[in-house]
């Protein structure tokens, strides 16, 4: 377990069954019983190979400022999340299985004419979410996300906002799969699963949002197995457009399982 290279591989064939684990729980054919089984064993297959991962990480050291709080070095499992590139494939298992939720979710869509042609699937959608009962709660509890919701069934635009969210169901997918702006993926993922959410939807919709979540707070790494690899040190990022040559060329020689 030394060599990194098998350590990687081992965490990646334990990922992916992680992953597959995870898909058939969120399956909603599943049953109870297997469901509730097959979550715990991933959950703690996941987390066991990620402490025989942290067994072998070397955590760095940053300097504060002072316009910042330094007052405790950071906590070292949140570090090898953040920045350990033996996370790596840990993330692609949970890439892998959020991949696949999306693209089964937006394909199915883009292959039902009332999602992909009239939008009436949307309609449907919207106008149970903003009916309110005669005794109970409603399904949308803000009030203003009952009204924008209304807005949009009065002007008729489940009409185009069916293929919108096909689209971005299917970008996301890609994204995640291919590990190319991976955190930007989860963004908008976690930015579906909440208007599903806030529309009185919970689903898997929970579940999805922790593990986007994850994927955003590991975003240097998220995607190290992935096209991640070499956008970031080419794209840099919003706050720094490019990546410093010393950060490019220790991600060339270092990312990935080859070290």
């Amino acid at each position: 377990m030394t060599d990194p290279r098998v350590r990687r591989w081992g965490a990646l064939a334990a990922a992916l069954v992680g992953g597959y684990l995870m898909h058939v729980a969120l399956d909603t054919t599943t049953d109870a019983g297997t469901s509730v089984w097959t979550f715990l064993l991933g959950l703690v297959l996941w987390v066991a190979v990620a402490a025989v991962l942290l067994r072998f990480y070397r955590p760095g050291t940053e300097t504060f400022s002072a316009d910042e709080v330094g007052i405790a070095s950071e906590w070292r499992v949140a570090r090898f999340l953040r920045v350990g590139q033996d996370a790596a494939p840990l993330y692609l298992g949970v890439r892998l299985f959020l991949a696949y939720e999306w693209l089964h979710a937006g394909w199915g869509k883009l292959n039902n004419p009332a999602w992909a042609e009239t939008g009436t699937a949307l309609q449907g959608f919207w106008q149970r979410a903003v009916t309110i009962p005669a005794s109970g709660s409603p399904p949308v509890a803000y009030p203003a996300y009952r009204a924008l919701l209304q807005f949009m069934l009065d002007h008729g635009w489940y009409t185009w906002f069916a293929k919108l969210i096909i689209a971005g169901e299917l970008l996301v997918g890609l994204g995640l799969l291919l590990g190319g702006l991976t955190a930007i993926a989860a963004f908008f993922g976690l930015l579906l699963n909440f208007s599903f959410v806030y529309a009185g939807s919970a689903s898997s919709n929970p579940t999805l949002i922790i593990l986007e979540a994850l994927i955003i707070f590991g975003w240097r790494v998220a995607g190290l197995w992935g096209l991640d690899r070499y956008l970031l040190p080419w794209l840099g990022t919003p706050w720094g457009r490019k990546a410093p040559p010393a950060l490019r060329g220790r991600v060339e020689r270092r990312g990935g399982a080859g070290r």
